[in-house]
């Protein structure tokens, strides 16, 4: 099947030869398509990320955030569940922080800040409009009482 070349581009990259001997042989098909599909891959983490309306300011919060709502949409067809080993390690690896100081740094905060719920080992990941009903239904639960 021939695909469409218009607005494509040509990437050339230099690697040692026996890494490339070994990357071929590990391919099922060539190496321009795995190389298309990853670049693909990397390029739609980037484009799919939430809008920033509603995202925590922290920046670590916000990485921790947006790697739990990426891995609960990836393991769970609700897009919300995932168990909490799973979660600290996509945390720890987006954030580039320790394993042992996700819960800490990262969960505890974001716990606090509505954005997750720890449930029976899983934790909830709400959706960030769903961040901001919740912050505004306990801001008025909060000044009538």
């Amino acid at each position: 099947m021939q695909s469409d070349r218009s607005g494509s581009a040509t990437v050339t990259v230099r690697v040692d030869e026996n890494l490339k001997k070994d990357y071929t042989n590990a391919l099922d098909g060539s190496m321009s398509d795995d190389l298309r599909a990853h670049m693909e891959e990397v390029a739609r983490t980037v484009r799919d990320e939430p809008e920033d309306d509603n995202l925590p300011e922290d920046e670590a919060l916000r990485d921790g955030y947006i790697a739990l709502r990426r891995t609960a949409e990836a393991y769970d067809p609700s897009g919300r569940r995932l168990d909490v080993g799973t979660a600290i390690s996509k945390v720890a690896e987006r954030a580039g922080i320790p394993k042992e100081a996700v819960r800490r740094r990262i969960l505890k905060p974001l716990e606090q800040r509505g954005y997750i719920a720890p449930k029976w080992g899983d934790i909830i990941v709400y959706r960030p409009e769903e961040v901001a009903t919740a912050k505004t239904e306990t801001k008025a639960k909060a000044t009538s009482n």
